[in-house]
């Protein structure tokens, strides 16, 4: 395995400004943030996808981003938060994280939807395979 910035972090050989952790998590502020307050919360097992996390260290990344979520509406007097993670070719690093990004009116920080067309049909079509395979 490649060096992991995110596994130095949790050991402690690289510095970060941990904002929180726990047994299973550690969270800290993203060196590049969107807005002031960004945090990134990573489980302190090494994961590259969503996917493959464990339901306990999934369990706390979401409570955690729930804590940290609340504490930055409190903090900044938030107009929202925005919590996001990425996975495949999508994802910036290859360590399972979670985005806690708090959110002001008129920040620039946008989300593009396409133009997708799709009719009744296929949504049947798609309930019934997703539903399938759930």
């Amino acid at each position: 395995m490649q060096l992991c910035i995110f596994c130095e972090i949790i050991s402690k050989r690289e510095e970060a400004y941990i904002v929180y952790e726990n047994d299973y998590v550690c969270c800290f502020l993203d060196k590049f943030p969107i807005n002031i307050g960004h945090v990134l919360i990573i489980p302190k097992i090494h994961y590259q996808e969503f996917s493959e996390v464990d339901s306990i260290s999934l369990s706390e990344v979401i409570l955690t981003a729930q804590k940290i979520a609340q504490s930055l509406e409190s903090l900044f007097n938030t107009d929202g938060i925005t919590i996001m993670q990425n996975n495949g070719i999508f994802k910036d690093m290859e360590h399972y994280h979670m985005h806690i990004i708090p959110r002001f009116n008129g920040d620039g920080f946008s989300w593009v939807e396409p133009d997708i067309d799709i009719n009744n049909i296929d949504f049947e079509l798609l309930q019934m395979k997703l539903t399938e395979c759930l």
